[in-house]
């Protein structure tokens, strides 16, 4: 896929300020640890995650989306009323109904014209809400859009510590929730217009899908944990990724000497290194959220994004590839041209 008009107006992320160290989620499970022969350190090392954050209690994935939301259309000089969509990308959700969305929509006070609703596809969220709101952009069905997510992980990390507590764990549970305790939280919002009606030079240019879902139950997340196969999921989750960068530099004609910077969703640092390594992308470039923040699900890659741009690894004129790995599993390559 292909955009000729869509162009990026804003891009807002926050974490929160409750920070979760490695250290203390291994102290509360020091008896299983001494039982299952694992020293101290040892998820740390596994996963490159020295600490996640977590929301105050009581904050839900939409209070987190909106603040961004918030923010987002605060420094922009759009008007609201242009907004024809709002789309929620998160994992996380307030209820199983309303749509995370409406309840975005009804704190921001758009307007009753304005199309509202859930995209699901894990940590792919927010690149299928991007596509989402880019289509229509280039349909001429509107004129701007905004793709929002908050993810929190204080609940399912504490459900989790605490069956990890027990003294019937096995090292094969333990093995199997490791990726829940690498969650953590964070909120993204973009805000995308026609360029007709755009203050900045920021283009999202487009990209390509990929699906391998004979590959649906390698990772699977309910309201209290996240099982994975990690090994299977590492290794078909690179091979699909090889894949997919290979078709995204056919359709965009874009290679590694014209991408300044690389977006990853953020996972853990066998993910990272893995990607890197099969795709070739210099890991200097390509920034780690993870290590002080976790996964934070569907607002990893605008995360990894803002975290660049601000590092100043992405100016005017330059271009970043968007990159991520969902459970299902799906894969989606994008390209942003600065």
């Amino acid at each position: 896929m292909r955009y000729q008009h869509v162009a990026i107006e804003g891009l807002v992320t926050e974490v929160p300020q409750t920070v979760i160290t490695t250290d203390s989620l291994e102290r509360m499970m020091a008896r299983t640890y001494q039982r299952l022969g694992l020293q101290p350190g040892f998820l740390e090392l596994l996963t490159g995650i020295r600490a996640r954050r977590f929301w105050d209690a009581g904050v839900q994935p939409s209070d987190a989306a909106t603040l961004s939301a918030r923010r987002v259309l605060a420094e922009s000089s759009i008007d609201p009323s242009d907004i024809g969509i709002l789309v929620n990308t998160s994992v996380c959700k307030d209820y199983l109904e309303p749509s995370t969305a409406a309840l975005v929509h009804g704190n921001l006070d758009l307007g009753r014209s304005c199309l509202n609703f859930d995209v699901g596809n894990a940590c792919l969220g927010f690149l299928s809400g991007m596509t989402v709101v880019a289509n229509m952009i280039e349909l001429g069905q509107i004129r701007a859009g905004l793709v929002v997510a908050g993810e929190g992980s204080r609940e399912v990390t504490r459900s989790t510590v605490r069956r990890l507590m027990q003294s019937t764990t096995t090292m094969g549970q333990m093995r199997d929730n490791i990726a829940t305790l690498t969650l953590g939280s964070a909120s993204a919002a973009m805000l995308l217009v026609h360029d007709s009606i755009a203050t900045t030079t920021h283009r999202f240019i487009g990209g390509n899908i990929l699906a391998a879902t004979e590959h649906n139950r390698l990772c699977v997340g309910t309201p209290d944990r996240m099982t994975t196969d990690p090994t299977t999921l590492l290794k078909e989750g690179v091979k699909l990724a090889s894949q997919a960068w290979s078709e995204m530099q056919a359709e965009l004609a874009l290679g590694h000497e014209d991408m300044t910077c690389y977006a990853l969703h953020q996972v853990g640092k066998a993910n990272h290194d893995a990607v890197c390594a099969s795709l070739s992308v210099p890991p200097d470039r390509a920034l780690r959220v993870y290590p002080d923040i976790g996964n934070v699900g569907a607002c990893g890659v605008p995360l990894a994004l803002d975290g660049s741009i601000k590092k100043g690894w992405l100016n005017p004129g330059e271009t970043a590839a968007l990159m991520g790995i969902g459970s299902g599993l799906n894969c989606a390559m994008m390209g942003v041209r600065w």
